[in-house]
Formats: C-alpha cells, sequence, structure tokens
C-alpha cells in the first residue's frame, strides 16, 4: 500500500529522502487524512540506523533489492525514503483503527514529523504511556538482537563473542550476557569496548587481539557461538576462525552490494560449524508455532525498560539538519552511536 505521501489533498508533513548516494534532503510531504484501517501519527523521536540505513545512504544496497516495507517510499536506485524507527503520538484515526488520539505508538516508518499509515500488526506497536521516547525509539534494533539470539540460543556456559558494539551488537551482548558463562565483545573503538566492559562483557578486545583471548578463555576450544553484528565484511572470516568444534556462527549483519571473502579450509570443513542467517524480517523455523512480531515485540520492550539504553545516544538533531546528520555519520562513525532525530511536540 502506499503511503500517505502518495495521497492527497491533505495536512503538510516533512520527510528525509536520499536523492543520490550520499544525498539526504528533507522534502515537504502530503499527509493524506486517515481512511479505513489507517491512522496519522506525529513524531516525537526517530533513531537513524548505521547499519542497513546508511548503506542505503551510501548507495550500498542494490537497486534491485526490494524495499521490503510498505511504509518507505521510491526505489533503492534513488531517490528514495527508507528508515525504520519512529516514536510518534497518535494525531487521528480512522475507522475500524484499535487506537486513540494521543496513543504513544512506536513506527516502523522513515523519519517524518507527521504520516499516515496502515494499521500494520508488524510495523506498528502500542507503547505504555509512560515510556521514554528516547528509549522506545531502540525497540526495533533490540528486535534484531533478540532474534538473533532466538535463530541462536545461547545455552548456560556457552563462551560467546560478540563482533561490533553498535548498538545491535551491544544489544546482542547484554542479551547473551544473561546465560553466556563467557562474553567476549570485539571492537576496533576503545570507547565502545570500555563501555562493553562497563555493561558487563569478559572481555573487550581489537580483533587484532581476538584469538589470544579466545584460546585463553576456552582452554583452546574456541568459542560455542560467535555473533557477528559489525557489518564489516572481514569480521565473518575472524569469526570462523574463532569458533570451535560443531560451534554456531550468526551473522546479524547486512552487507549489501559489498563483497564478503572467506576462507573456509580448514577451519569452517572440519570444525563443522553452522553459519545461521539472522533476519529479523521473518521467525526463524520452528518459532512459528510460539513466537509472532508481537510477542517479540512485547519482549523487547521490557527488555528496554531495564536496560540502560539512553547512554547509547550520543548525538541529537533537528530534522531539518537532517543531511548535516547524515554527513555527520558517514564521516565521524567513531564518534557517534545513537543519533536521535528530535520533533517539537504540540
Amino acid at each position: 500500500m502506499a503511503t500517505s505521501a502518495s495521497k492527497a489533498p491533505g495536512r503538510a508533513g516533512h520527510a528525509v529522502w536520499f536523492e543520490s548516494n550520499r544525498r539526504a534532503v528533507v522534502r515537504a510531504e502530503v499527509v493524506a487524512a486517515p481512511g479505513p484501517g489507517e491512522l496519522t501519527i506525529r513524531a516525537r523521536s526517530s533513531l537513524i540506523s548505521q547499519g542497513t540505513e546508511m548503506q542505503v545512504y551510501r548507495g550500498q544496497i542494490s537497486a534491485e533489492t526490494d524495499l521490503g516495507l510498505e511504509t518507505c517510499a521510491g526505489s533503492f536506485a534513488f531517490p528514495v525514503k527508507y528508515a525504520y524507527q519512529v516514536v510518534g503520538v497518535v494525531d487521528a484515526v480512522g475507522p475500524d483503527v484499535p487506537y486513540r488520539p494521543g496513543d504513544l505508538v512506536f513506527a516502523r516508518h522513515p523519519h517524518q514529523d507527521l504520516f499516515t499509515m496502515r494499521n500494520n500488526p508488524d510495523l506498528l506497536f502500542k507503547l505504555p504511556s509512560n515510556m521514554d521516547p528516547e528509549v522506545a525509539i531502540f525497540a526495533n534494533l533490540a528486535d534484531v538482537a533478540l532474534n538473533a539470539l532466538l535463530d541462536v540460543p545461547i545455552r548456560l556456559g556457552d563462551v560467546v563473542v560478540v563482533f561490533g558494539q553498535g548498538i545491535v551488537g551491544t544489544f546482542c551482548g547484554l542479551f547473551a550476557r544473561k546465560s553466556a558463562g563467557k562474553l567476549i565483545v570485539v571492537d576496533p573503538l576503545a570507547d565502545r569496548r570500555q563501555r562493553a566492559l562497563r555493561l558487563g562483557a569478559d572481555a573487550a578486545v581489537t580483533p587484532e587481539d581476538l584469538p589470544a583471548v579466545v584460546s585463553t578463555l576456552t582452554n583452546g576450544r574456541g568459542v560455542d557461538v560467535a555473533i557477528e553484528a559489525s557489518s564489516a565484511p572481514p569480521a565473518l572470516q575472524q569469526a570462523i576462525m574463532a569458533t570451535g568444534q560443531e560451534g554456531t556462527i550468526a551473522v546479524v549483519s547486512y552487507y549489501g552490494t559489498r563483497p564478503v571473502t572467506l576462507t573456509l579450509a580448514p577451519e569452517f570443513h572440519f570444525r563443522r560449524h553452522r553459519i545461521v542467517s539472522s533476519q529479523v524480517s521473518s521467525l526463524g523455523s520452528g518459532l512459528q508455532p510460539r513466537w509472532s512480531f508481537g510477542r517479540r515485540m512485547n519482549v523487547v520492550l521490557d527488555l528496554l525498560a531495564k536496560l540502560p539504553v539512553k547512554e547509547m545516544v550520543t548525538h541529537h538533531f533537528d530534522l531539518a539538519d537532517a543531511p548535516a546528520a547524515y554527513e555527520f555519520v558517514d564521516m565521524r562513525a567513531n564518534e557517534t552511536l545513537g543519533v536521535v532525530f528530535d520533533y517539537p511536540t504540540r
């Protein structure tokens, strides 16, 4: 279904579009009144994803790839309106919608101050009225991490290594910590390693130091589970090298058009590794009888309320300054983690 921008006449809104490789702009949008099964939302906060969203900004997604979200518009050939984590307040509702004006919601929708969307339970979730929007905007990325641990469960006593301590990697580490015997995280940035240690990692190392630490903490066995959440293609090779006999590697990263070159012999073959693709848009095989997208999100919201999420917010921008925000994230990624767009309250 088309987004509200295709409907006219309507109210005025503003949204972030990527017009070409590394060019973000804020466009005026026409926001239609909600029809049957639709609602209009006024944004409070939204979060830039430094994974897939920044790959879209950089032109690293194949032009033929489907957008995957009905709330997005355009195509990866540019221009494209693409993002997926907004917290807002219901502004108006159409017939047959179980929401009321004033309800706080999380929407998988691009950065936009006012928008109308379909009441799709896979894309829209009601939030507790007292939840901090700056915490709730992390729900989608926490969902990615939870999905990884549903795809590759961590057993009590397992030694786990998480590659990357961006937001998704941080959540992977926090969730794995609940059952892992030892937790190792890998990141080239010192401040991210230090934060991981504060949050409970047993070791936080550079990629170069990883082999020695894995050998020491596993008595030479290799880790039981490796979670690759760095979006850096070389990390997948490191995950294979670090994983022990019959161990499992969960690939959370989406590499887009970037090539991933692997040497599989001898480690992958002789250690009988499993490499599992963990993609948040699907529920893993065997989970469907007991899990749904709604259940997964309810678990995420409960977890977010208990975690130091706001520590991950590093920068705030107004939506009008979106071009500068993306340039900042692109050029100074080592200084950023959670980059938030703020919207005026009315």
